[in-house]
């Protein structure tokens, strides 16, 4: 079964999916795949597509949190493994345990995320449209303006990966906090917008700066199904 999101979703479904994976029991992972797969049985308004796209609630939680999480144990985890998210503020956005081992806490963050968003809007307004936007995150609302007015561009290799290097060095400081101790760091990024940069690569680029974090693993993680996952601790 695909888990990539589809273009119909059901909101009955996706209530279902909150409830079931914020129980105390959580889900396992193939529950978890089932569950997002299915919100296919029934059609999405264009609005609440273009909410999911951009990030807005109710959808939030779901495209920055729940999908690439189960993206990540989908690839490197048993299917019978089991995930709770609290779906709070607290530290943790989901917590994987497998049998006979205590909960480990997964915190996930975006790189270049509001790039995304921009990108979305973008579809709304002209359709089909440049998949990248080479701006970080606090730059003015004005600069993504503009950006999307021009359309698309042709970014060089390097200029993409100066851009994503300096988005996920970003989060990486961000999550440098004792809280962590022992969690798992998943950053999600468009690595297919640098698909010719191997994992030794991202290590020779982000690994030192990941080793010196709380977390007992770091990883990177592209935004669908089948997309790369790359290691740096």
């Amino acid at each position: 079964m695909s888990t990539d999101i589809p273009s119909k979703f059901n909101a009955a479904a996706l209530e279902m999916l909150y409830s079931e994976i914020s129980s105390d029991e959580g889900v396992t992972v193939s529950k978890l795949q089932a569950l997002v797969g299915g919100m296919a049985s029934s059609p999405m308004s264009g609005a609440d597509l273009n909410a999911y796209r951009q990030g807005k609630k109710p959808w939030k939680r779901l495209r920055e949190e729940v999908v690439p999480v189960m993206h990540f144990l989908a690839a490197k985890y048993p299917e019978d493994t089991r995930v709770r998210f609290p779906l709070n503020s607290g530290a943790g956005d989901a917590w994987v345990s497998v049998e006979g081992c205590p909960a480990v806490g997964i915190e996930v963050t975006g790189a270049l995320a509001r790039s995304g968003v921009e990108v979305a809007k973008n579809m709304v307004e002209n359709g089909a449209v440049g998949g990248f936007i080479a701006l970080q995150d606090d730059v003015p609302q004005a600069a993504f303006d503009a950006a999307r007015r021009r359309g698309r561009v042709i970014h060089s290799p390097a200029g993409v990966n100066k851009a994503l290097d300096t988005a996920i060095s970003r989060q990486l400081k961000a999550k440098d906090d004792a809280k962590y101790e022992g969690y798992i760091l998943i950053v999600s990024c468009s690595l297919m917008s640098s698909p010719g940069r191997s994992e030794s690569d991202w290590r020779n680029a982000l690994g030192n700066e990941a080793s010196s974090l709380p977390f007992s693993q770091v990883y990177l993680v592209g935004p669908s199904s089948g997309s790369r996952i790359v290691r740096l601790k």
